[in-house]
């Protein structure tokens, strides 16, 4: 068993196919028996994603409402969602003065450290944004990138 953190750009693999998907979907499937840990920013940056490609033309609303109501039952049932709470603000300060992240990718891997102490588990943080990477790997936490996986 394994456990992995997906941020919003590794999660939405698993819903849209782009470089990457494939390997995503290795990880979060049941028969790999990982855990799959996200932070509760997740349903709001899936959903702004979903309505940027819509709005882009690439999906079409009847998929979009299929694609997010996939996500609302898998981050039900499937997922370990962390929280975000004061001390999550408070840490992802921290580390949006220690590192050039935008405020959402701060609160991203908040959670993620979050998750491993509250786990006190090796954990991987999957990314595909390489500052968010970089700080990730400054932090301590192993890191892998889905672009790395065409």
């Amino acid at each position: 068993m394994n456990v992995y953190f997906l941020d919003s750009s590794a999660l939405i693999k698993r819903y849209i196919t782009e470089i990457g998907s494939i390997w995503v979907h290795s990880l979060v499937s049941p028969a790999a028996g990982n855990i799959i840990v996200v932070a509760e920013l997740a349903r709001i940056e899936v959903a702004a994603t979903f309505a940027r490609r819509q709005r882009e033309g690439t999906l079409v609303p009847t998929l979009v409402t299929s694609l997010y109501g996939a996500f609302l039952a898998d981050l039900e049932s499937e997922y370990l969602v962390v929280a975000i709470d004061t001390a999550r603000f408070q840490d992802a300060v921290r580390l949006a003065n220690l590192y050039p992240l935008r405020s959402l990718d701060a609160i991203q891997l908040a959670c993620a450290i979050h998750a491993r102490a509250l786990l006190a588990e090796p954990l991987t943080f999957v990314c595909a944004d390489l500052k968010l990477v970089s700080a990730a790997i400054a932090e301590g936490l192993p890191t892998d990138d889905p672009l790395a996986h065409p």
